[in-house]
């Protein structure tokens, strides 16, 4: 296939590109940065970067709130979502890769204090988010959804905090366990997100023409066990089944059943 990758030269979209050559794919990479830059809050130049491909991976655009106006955050997240999607419409694409985020359920980024309501989380886990940067990403899979009620086939991957193997260790494992109470110790090995992106891709039925996806590692970040991080640092969170060991908080069983990934840790051996 030609796959459009947009932010190709951001972090997850850049190792989406990596392995899509690898795999024997076409990419454009459309990204504001580069030889031949698009603008992805441009139509016309989303349009005329996206003609002749199969399908289309849309990483961009802001990828954490710090730093941005919480309007710009939502404008550019929102339209840069709404031109690749309508655009690639347009021209006949129909398989669409949509990076979500599991800053979606709330806790991550809020401005106040949020507990978890239940773990392990799912894509059944009830959204309650108060900040801008989970409201972008909450339209970014409604327009998902719209499109594929039209015809497409697109899977919203919530993605949560993507780290190379090096940061997992500095920034979970060797912080303090309080600090990452509110991501509850998740995360997802930057290889292994990308990977999720090429599965992804793969025609499926069209009754699961649209798919919310959950894309976590199956341990967490910590090396002290599970239940005795949450009863310590989220002790307001029903913890509705056994979390033995380093198990994560989040299930990402249906990314197995549906597109056939599963994660494999490698921070604690690299």
């Amino acid at each position: 296939m030609r796959v459009w990758v947009s932010g190709a030269r951001g972090k997850l979209g850049a190792e989406v590109c990596r392995q899509l050559t690898a795999a024997g794919h076409e990419v454009t990479a459309a990204d504001l940065t580069g030889d031949a830059p698009v603008d992805l809050m441009d139509p016309a130049s989303v349009r005329e970067s996206l003609t002749g491909a199969d399908a289309i991976v849309h990483c961009a655009a802001i990828p954490t709130p710090e730093a941005i106006d919480p309007a710009q955050l939502v404008l550019r997240n929102t339209m840069t979502t709404f031109n690749a999607m309508e655009e690639a419409w347009k021209l006949g694409i129909r398989h669409a890769v949509l990076a979500s985020s599991g800053s979606l359920y709330g806790p991550a980024w809020s401005p106040v204090d949020l507990p978890w309501p239940s773990a392990p989380v799912d894509e059944q886990t009830q959204l309650q988010y108060v900040d801008p940067y989970a409201l972008s990403k909450d339209f970014l899979e409604r327009t998902g959804e719209m499109y594929a009620r039209r015809g497409m086939q697109v899977t919203a991957l919530r993605f949560h905090w993507i780290l190379t193997p090096a940061e997992v260790r500095e920034f979970v494992a060797e912080a303090p366990p309080a600090a990452n109470a509110s991501n509850l110790w998740g995360y997802v090995d930057l290889g292994e997100a990308a990977r999720a992106c090429l599965l992804a891709l793969a025609p499926r039925a069209d009754i699961d023409r649209f798919l919310t996806l959950l894309i976590t590692a199956e341990d967490t970040g910590s090396r002290r066990p599970t239940a005795e991080l949450l009863a310590e640092h989220a002790p307001a969170t029903t913890v509705t089944r056994p979390l033995p060991g380093t198990t994560s908080v989040f299930d990402c069983g249906r990314a197995a059943s549906t597109i056939g990934w599963t994660h494999q840790s490698r921070w604690r051996t690299g």
